[in-house]
């Protein structure tokens, strides 16, 4: 076939290679992960669990009775929180903000509730049975909320803010109304709490610790809880990543008194008591433990269909997390390909300097010189004179422009996806301890974050527009024997021997002069070769593939600095080598 023909194909390869890179890029916004069973709820005598998009009711023999997709109620799958109070109302805490949905009209409304934000955050909620009191665990805020219905409002949706719990709390979580005591699963503190709520003041909670030897290693962060009939306390206790949970049981005076073990794979994210067993959803392996209380694991909760949603999710979750190695391996069988479509194209030629030689021979023989009548005069006048014939060019008018606007709205796209991870990581700043008792300071982090991520790469940015703006400027000169650069106002000069000359760069003792700017030449590449390389014979010029034109020149041309970064870096490359064979 002709070398168009490869190229052609060469062109298609590219853009496949391009498209593979969009979709390993944005391949969690293409294809999310389904999620597995999470916030299970008791509704009477049945059960609802959120899984796959849905929420599901059954009875307590595990038999499905209906399902109810969320997008109908308005409600994303990052639901954190589920209550149901009674057979048609439902209570959810999505997108930063608590709903109360009818299940017979099918619509939630969102609540205003005061001095809570309305961001993204991962948030626990309890509304007692008459829908009088809510209790929210702004965690990232380390703070537990009451809310109490207004009574002097009109509106049938209007709460005011009755009490703020944060006395020795971190990271507070699930919360139970026992008695006149509200139980706080006091995550970052490894402790549950109880908060006195019938008193007036806000007093230091008791604190009983989780840590017991049976827990696997770094199981430390309690996060959810149930009681049961005995006065037992069951809690979920969880790693760093609030992942692979451990199921642990409290004695009735909240004293550790043993771990039960669920499976090898375990990842429990909720705990709820139906009868005399637990349910323990786990959204990574796809199932519903049950666990009766004497500890002893039961056959997983659901009927056959609901068992075999929850398998082919899993398997679409499985086959998400071998995607980026498939596009990763894709991509590399892509390159291999595009290897040698582009040596059959004969653009591989290029590297070795052939084509742009025997192109730039062709030019200089052939190319007639055109001159004005002010450059005749003053080479007539260096001639008389006997002064050396001084030839030189001059960037291209505008050769930076679209480098340079690319350059600002990547500065620009920038800013932007800065300030979103400032905004999202904010509430992570809260949930960490920067000394014993001592909450980290988020209004500090928050102006380093800023500086690290804004106005440090700003200023980087700002200077290679400046940059670019220069080469514009820039004008190459020779007279034979020796060669100038003057860029910026400051010129360089060079002996010509002493100097190399790759299709890239020019090279000045340690410093790089740019010929080419991604790929575009910065000059007239003809005017180039007959001004420049043609009178200076004594150029070293270097443009294969394995000339290591950079190496060469350092080692032989940049002094004992030269010679010295050349060793640095073979150096560094026997080291790397010896470590991967080793």
């Amino acid at each position: 076939m002709a070398e168009a023909v490869y190229k052609k194909w060469l062109r298609a390869v590219i853009g496949l290679q391009c498209l593979l890179i969009l979709a390993f890029v944005f391949r969690g916004w293409l294809l999310p992960d389904p999620l597995g069973p999470r916030l299970p709820s008791i509704q009477g005598n049945t059960v609802w669990i959120q899984s796959h998009g849905a929420l599901h009711q059954f009875d307590r023999q595990g038999t499905r009775l209906q399902r109810l997709e969320l997008a109908q109620l308005g409600l994303t799958p990052s639901v954190s929180s589920l209550q149901f109070i009674g057979e048609k109302t439902l209570w959810a805490h999505d997108q930063g903000r608590v709903h109360r949905c009818d299940l017979a009209m099918q619509r939630c409304v969102a609540l205003d509730l005061p001095d809570l934000s309305t961001r993204g955050g991962y948030r626990w909620m309890r509304v007692t049975a008459d829908e009088a009191q809510i209790v929210v665990s702004d965690a990232s805020n380390h703070r537990v909320l009451v809310y109490q219905r207004d009574a002097a409002s009109s509106a049938a949706q209007a709460y005011v803010l009755l009490r703020t719990y944060s006395e020795g709390l971190r990271f507070p979580n699930q919360t139970l109304q026992v008695g006149e005591r509200m139980w706080v699963a006091n995550t970052n503190r490894h402790q549950i709490a109880q908060i006195d709520t019938a008193q007036s003041t806000q007093a230091a909670p008791a604190v009983f610790p989780v840590e017991y030897a049976g827990l696997r290693s770094g199981r430390r962060f309690p996060f959810a809880m149930q009681l049961d009939g005995q006065q037992r306390l069951w809690v979920l206790v969880a790693d760093s990543s609030m992942r692979g949970a451990d199921l642990l049981l409290m004695d009735s005076q909240l004293r550790p008194d043993r771990v039960m073990p669920l499976s090898p794979d375990q990842d429990p994210n909720a705990i709820a008591m139906v009868g005399q067993e637990l349910l323990l959803p786990d959204m990574t392996q796809f199932t519903v433990h049950r666990v009766d209380l004497d500890g002893r694991v039961l056959e997983p909760f659901g009927d056959a269909p609901f068992r075999g949603e929850l398998a082919s999710a899993r398997s679409s979750y499985e086959w998400g997390r071998r995607l980026p190695s498939f596009l990763l391996g894709s991509i590399g069988v892509l390159m291999a390909l595009g290897l040698w479509l582009a040596w059959k194209a004969g653009e591989l030629r290029q590297l070795g300097g052939k084509r742009w030689q025997e192109v730039g021979d062709t030019e200089a023989s052939s190319a007639v010189v055109v001159s004005s009548p002010s450059q005749h005069a003053a080479q007539a006048s260096q001639a008389s004179e006997g002064k050396p014939l001084v030839t030189s060019v001059t960037a291209l008018a505008g050769s930076t422009v679209k480098r340079r606007r690319a350059l600002a709205m990547v500065g620009v796209l920038h800013c932007l996806v800065a300030g979103g991870m400032v905004y999202w990581f904010l509430p992570l700043l809260h949930q960490r301890d920067c000394g014993p008792d001592k909450s980290c300071d988020p209004t500090g982090m928050l102006g380093v974050l800023l500086v690290l991520l804004a106005v440090l790469p700003l200023s980087l940015y700002a200077w290679l527009w400046r940059k670019l703006k220069q080469l514009e400027t820039m004008r190459i000169a020779t007279d034979g024997h020796r060669i100038a650069v003057r860029m910026a106002r400051r010129t360089r000069k060079f002996d010509a021997s002493r100097v190399t000359c790759t299709r890239q760069h020019l090279w000045m003792g340690l410093r790089a002069i740019p010929l080419r700017l991604n790929g575009s030449p910065l000059f007239d590449e003809a005017a180039f070769r007959r001004e420049i390389l043609a009178r200076l014979p004594q150029l070293q010029v270097r443009d294969g593939a394995w000339d290591f034109a950079v190496a060469r020149h350092f080692w032989s041309n940049s002094g004992v600095l030269g010679k010295a970064l050349v060793l640095l870096y073979v150096a560094t490359l026997l080291g790397f080598g010896v470590r991967l064979l080793a």
